[in-house]
């Protein structure tokens, strides 16, 4: 009798929990259009600042050939139930990547730390595919090549337009034309990016709280 009165407490208690909490509507950042891109339940508006939502390019423009791209937004403030986002950055699937590697082909990755022109720090990172083996020399070329270019075209721009040419095919046409005075690549992508603060390290990410559906299924399962 008294497991079960125990149970019946326990249920309850993850039901208070929910109940309190306030649903919050994620929307992308102006770059994006401000579309919807999740929801979040949260206590309060202030535990919701610093929280990562995670969405694919294809769901924002619509466009299934982008479907391998996941874009990443933090949540800067809210107003009311709407949680507004500043982008934090993409990467790309990795079964996507290895599609892109065959045999006898080098790859070259690269990392390229640099500020926009309204000082925005963000950490890109290239990845070109050669259809064939190349010497140290080339590859050396190559590298400093998109580095020297990628640099001059991010200080040259605010963040929210250099997202958006940087997720467009845009940028790799400007990279082709780039490399191909080296040696021609077969294909370029931007495989990640990340938006990060010089004295903190990158790569942590809060993510969004989710609905627990079935932890609630479970306990009031429990209460028999």
């Amino acid at each position: 009798m008294a497991k079960e009165k125990t149970s019946r407490v326990a249920a309850k208690k993850v039901k208070d929990k929910w109940k309190a909490k306030s649903w919050y509507t994620i929307l992308a950042n102006e770059s994006f259009g401000k579309k919807e891109i999740g929801s979040s339940p949260a206590s309060s508006p202030e535990e919701m600042i610093g929280r990562v939502s995670e969405a694919s390019l294809s769901d924002i423009t619509g466009d299934f050939k982008q479907s391998h791209i996941k874009l990443f937004f933090r949540v800067t403030k809210t107003e009311g139930d709407r949680a507004f986002t500043e982008f934090e950055g993409h990467e790309i699937n990795q079964d996507y990547i290895r599609r892109m590697i065959r045999r006898r082909k080098t790859r070259i990755d690269l990392v390229v730390d640099t500020v926009t022109s309204d000082n925005v720090n963000i950490r890109i990172k290239p990845l070109i595919v050669v259809d064939r083996k190349i010497i140290n020399n080339v590859e050396t070329g190559i590298r400093n090549k998109v580095a020297e270019f990628l640099k001059a075209k991010v200080r040259e721009q605010p963040i929210s337009q250099f997202v958006v040419y940087m997720l467009s095919p845009q940028i790799y046409n400007d990279l082709y034309d780039q490399i191909k005075v080296i040696y021609p690549a077969k294909k370029i992508e931007i495989r990640s990016s990340e938006i990060f603060e010089p004295t903190k390290e990158v790569g942590e990410r809060k993510k969004v709280e989710e609905e627990p559906v079935e932890e609630e299924e479970e306990s009031e399962a429990g209460v028999a």
